[in-house]
């Protein structure tokens, strides 16, 4: 039984906002964990769909379920619930996704670069811009000895808080110099033995020195 349709009303009105927000951080590679910035987050999707629903479809979502009497106040809350419109949890939704994707791409910060307003990124760490700005390319890995990793980047982490850096290489190659090298930038006197491994996960980057992103 609802003891509260006060806080009911609320709960209902949040709702389509509540579903936005999960979607965008679920998205987003870069998870809001801030407990007053995804309240933030929740109210300002709520609005943002509220405002997008009234203007394109006329449909809002305003709950009105109270009654002069509880019996009264839970046949309306049925009654709202079975009318419920799907207009509201679909513009969230659209909303959460858009703009999760925005941010996995730093649209916002690349405005801004492009007019010279700023320099920063969108994203705590270069690792994380550089590796959602640079889809779609192979990566080199070089290692303080000369060793190279050559693949595809399934997969790579986002733990900023913790500065877990982690990577998956899918169709990748060794490159293995057969003498001892000292740097870890290419010596035309050394050579490499190739070998294919398939997937490598790269739990350790002490040893990793540069990430190329080869672009053809």
């Amino acid at each position: 039984m609802v003891t509260s349709y006060e806080a009911f009303s609320v709960l209902l009105l949040l709702l389509p906002g509540i579903v936005g927000f999960f979607l965008f951080n679920g998205i987003a590679d870069i998870k809001e964990k801030d407990t007053l910035a995804s309240i933030s987050w929740v109210v300002f999707f709520t609005i943002a769909t509220q405002v997008i629903s009234i203007q394109l479809f006329g449909a809002g979502y305003f709950p009105k379920i109270a009654g002069v009497t509880e019996v009264e106040a839970e046949r309306n809350i049925y009654n709202y619930i079975q009318n419920l419109s799907y207009i509201p949890f679909l513009v969230s939704a659209v909303l959460g996704i858009v703009l999760a994707v925005l941010k996995n791409f730093s649209v916002g910060y690349w405005i801004l670069n492009k007019v010279q307003i700023t320099n920063r990124i969108g994203a705590r760490q270069p690792w994380g811009a550089m590796f959602n700005r640079k889809r779609g390319v192979w990566i080199i890995v070089r290692f303080k000895d000369g060793t190279a990793l050559v693949g595809w980047p399934e997969y790579y982490s986002d733990d900023d808080e913790k500065g877990v850096q982690q990577i998956y290489v899918q169709d990748a190659v060794w490159h293995v110099p057969t003498a001892k090298s000292e740097t870890f930038v290419p010596d035309s006197s050394v050579t490499t033995e190739q070998i294919s491994c398939g997937g490598v996960l790269l739990q350790d980057m002490k040893s990793v020195v540069a990430i190329e992103f080869v672009e053809t």
